[in-house]
């Protein structure tokens, strides 16, 4: 049993300086006036609508130190997709759901 709670406790300690290092690096070596956008257009069914959503909003989490946002493009989704993508976005605000003429009117204004 002692053996097992050392084993526990190394690799505990190895996360949590994994951790530590993540966060130093991330504060030392990002630019703070740098600012990222992200492109989104779920094409396929709205389970992979979803997910691609999600693993966006999981990417721009993990890359903070910069201000960033993802734009989900509406390229003639369907209903289904559409609502699920609504909803992703209002969980993240971070996230925003964009038609193709409000994307335009947003890069060349």
């Amino acid at each position: 049993m002692n053996i097992l709670s050392a084993v526990l406790l190394v690799v505990f300690a190895a996360i949590g300086v994994c951790a530590v290092v993540r966060e130093l690096s991330l504060r030392l070596f990002t630019d703070k006036t740098a600012y990222s956008v992200l492109l989104i257009t779920p094409v396929d069914n709205a389970d992979n609508a979803e997910f691609v959503l999600r693993s966006a909003a999981a990417k721009l989490r993990w890359g903070r130190g910069c201000r960033s946002c993802a734009v989900c493009l509406d390229a003639e989704l369907d209903d289904e997709t559409r609502k699920i993508c609504e909803t992703v976005c209002r969980e993240y605000g971070f996230l925003k759901l964009m038609t193709k003429e409000e994307l335009m009117r947003e890069l060349y204004p």
